[in-house]
């Protein structure tokens, strides 16, 4: 049997330590992309909630109650729904943000199970289902609500 040098152990160590400093930082490569993509898309919905509230402030400007949400459809007048459609306008983009992070692995178990709970409730409006524009709306939200329970149907 031979014996196997100093040397050859030294640069077999050396191998296995560069290895693993490569594998490291593939993993905090992705980690950071990770990140990056959820603080773009991040900013990408902030920039779209500021001009969706800019239109519920005008909206609100003309007077209409803040109890809004629990009110009937059928008694608001037009501006009562135009404000509550600029509202579920401004969830939609919310709650898709919320799923994106989700998808990232961003939000714990825990915060996922009450913002799913939140996702189901604005899915049952079936008076403001028109506000969902599934054209501009990330494609795996749009799936994700698509099997959820539908009571409008």
């Amino acid at each position: 049997m031979q014996k196997v040098s100093l040397d050859t152990w030294v640069q077999l160590l050396g191998m296995v330590g560069v290895l693993g400093g490569l594998i490291f930082v593939g993993l905090e490569m992705q980690q950071t992309q990770r990140i990056a993509l959820a603080n773009q898309q991040q900013a990408r919905t902030e920039l779209v909630t500021e001009m969706m509230l800019v239109d519920m402030e005008l909206i609100g400007e003309l007077g209409i109650d803040s109890g809004l949400n629990s009110r009937d459809w059928s008694q608001m007048n037009p501006q009562e729904k135009a404000l509550r459609e600029a509202r579920q306008n401004y969830l939609w983009q919310v709650l898709e943000n919320n799923f994106f992070q989700k998808e990232m692995g961003l939000l714990t178990p825990e915060l996922w199970e009450q913002v799913e709970r939140y996702n189901r409730i604005r899915w049952s409006e079936c008076n403001l289902r028109h506000t969902y524009n599934r054209a501009i709306r990330y494609q795996p939200f749009t799936d994700y609500l698509d099997e959820l329970p539908d009571p409008c149907e």
